[in-house]
């Protein structure tokens, strides 16, 4: 008996048993084989069935787009072989032979096969052109769940397979959970080979008892390989008594979408990296300059985290602009906009340049962290550098003057927790402790237009700026007083 299998990727595969005489292949629906292809003509092609010589013989009926066998087009009538395969558009159309009962031959294509380079390249020649229709879904993906969504239809379509599901390696230890038979699937993981058995009833492999529930017919397993990592199992089963086996033809259709999707996996991890790094990139240049920035991006790049929470001395500056409420009511909306932009920026600008990062924007004001890298080896000296440094800013700015703006400023060096928390999706840095209450608490009493420092940081900066005592500072929620000291300018 002459069986054509028919397939594609819009559809599931078709078996037609050749009768005797005619059989017409075309777009038509009156053809004894439908081909619903763009590039079929109404009447492509013909096969005569010659039943008592046992062969079978194609003619092309002068079709536009031609008909392919084995990839030469043909022009005068061929009689077909075993194993022939013809297209016609994007239809590929295998010919077998099949006898009743046959014996099993040999070094049948069923059981366990390593997936070598050679035998890739065997499939993706083979499957050429459903790949093509493969490749042009699978490069207009952009997210991973949807791009192995794509590849489980499009497996499950051309194969006419019960069940098709791509299990990415983080998942590897969960496959009796989802349900597969475990020893097939860790075959191929483990040996990187794919494993075919078109008769379950007919293996050595053990299956659990969840397998066995499901009365498998045909197991197909191929290993998704990208350079030297398993990055995904595709399975695929049928469980349909009347179904066709998996045989050598769906194991290379399923070789050379492994490598597609292999390919669209390594694509998909590369846009969550650099999706990544440009999200960290951008969090980074908010807190640090632009060379601190680089700096802990490779850092990154290089462990695959940023600093996570840890304790260390830290010194923390706040720099808090005076009655904000009653100034935006004064100024305006716009106005007061404009002079806040201004000062983000300016004082921004200020900590970076002494080497500090900033925490946060407080609405009126912002927080500011020294000590955080190992490229400032005086970080309370800079701090209040720092402070200072706003203070001249700050008087320098014609629309300070013009609205008389007053800032406090407060320095507190301390223990205190640091680092960065987050997820994939969202990391910001945050810095907790007394010693950030402390600061906060003392911002209050700087103002107008001072420098007020705790007791660390006024001892570590020693010879470098002239202070003052200013005797014991209560600061709210917490039980003792501050000795605080200002910082004298000039």
């Amino acid at each position: 008996m002459w069986l054509l299998t028919t397939r594609s990727s819009s559809g599931q595969p078709q078996e037609y048993s050749l009768k005797p005489g005619n059989n017409t292949l075309g777009r038509s629906p009156e053809n004894n084989i439908v081909v619903a292809d763009r590039s079929a003509s109404r009447a492509h092609a013909e096969i005569y069935y010659d039943a008592d010589a046992d062969t079978a013989t194609l003619v092309d009926l002068q079709s536009l787009n031609g008909t392919f066998v084995n990839r030469e087009r043909v022009t005068v009538p061929l009689k077909l072989e075993p194993d022939d395969t013809i297209r016609i558009g994007e239809h590929v159309i295998a010919v077998a032979v099949r006898h009743p009962d046959p014996p099993r031959p040999a070094g049948a294509a069923s059981g366990t096969q390593a997936l070598t380079r050679d035998a890739l390249l065997e499939s993706l020649d083979n499957q050429a052109v459903l790949m093509y229709e493969v490749s042009r879904k699978l490069n207009m993906v952009t997210d991973l769940d949807m791009a192995l969504y794509e590849v489980s239809t499009l497996l499950m379509t051309s194969m006419g397979a019960d069940r098709c599901q791509v299990v990415l390696a983080s998942d590897f230890d969960k496959l009796a959970e989802l349900g597969f038979p475990v020893s097939i699937a860790q075959t191929a993981i483990e040996q990187r080979a794919t494993v075919l058995i078109p008769d379950m009833s007919d293996t050595e492999f053990e299956v659990g008892p969840n397998t066995q529930l499901l009365s498998l017919r045909s197991v197909l397993c191929v290993p998704v390989i990208g350079g030297d990592e398993t990055l995904a199992l595709l399975y695929l089963h049928k469980n349909q008594p009347e179904a066709r086996p998996f045989d050598r033809r769906d194991l290379q259709l399923a070789i050379a979408i492994s490598h597609q999707a292999a390919l669209t996996i390594q694509r998909m991890h590369l846009l969550q990296r650099v999706s990544r790094e440009q999200g960290v990139r951008q969090l980074l240049q908010r807190f640090v300059s632009p060379p601190e920035a680089e700096f802990l991006l490779q850092e990154f790049l290089r462990s695959g985290s940023l600093p996570p929470l840890t304790e260390r001395l830290l010194t923390v500056v706040f720099a808090d602009i005076s009655n904000s409420t009653r100034l935006a009511e004064r100024m305006g909306v716009r106005v007061f906009g404009e002079l806040l932009s201004l000062y983000y920026e300016q004082m921004t600008d200020i900590v970076f340049a002494n080497g500090g990062l900033v925490d946060k924007y407080l609405g009126d004001g912002i927080m500011a962290v020294f000590g955080m890298t190992a490229h400032n080896a005086e970080p309370e000296v800079s701090a209040v550098r720092a402070a200072l440094a706003m203070l001249e800013q700050l008087e320098a700015n014609e629309l300070s003057r013009q609205y008389q703006i007053e800032i406090g400023i407060a320095v507190n060096t301390g223990q205190a927790v640091a680092g960065y928390l987050g997820n994939k999706d969202r990391v910001e840095f945050t810095v907790l402790g007394d010693t950030v209450n402390v600061a906060y608490g003392l911002q209050p009493h700087a103002r107008p237009n001072r420098v007020v420092i705790g007791p660390r940081t006024a001892a570590a900066v020693v010879g470098h700026f002239n202070t003052t005592r200013l005797g014991e500072i209560k600061v709210k929620n917490r039980t003792g007083p501050v000795q605080a000291f200002e910082v004298l300018r000039g």
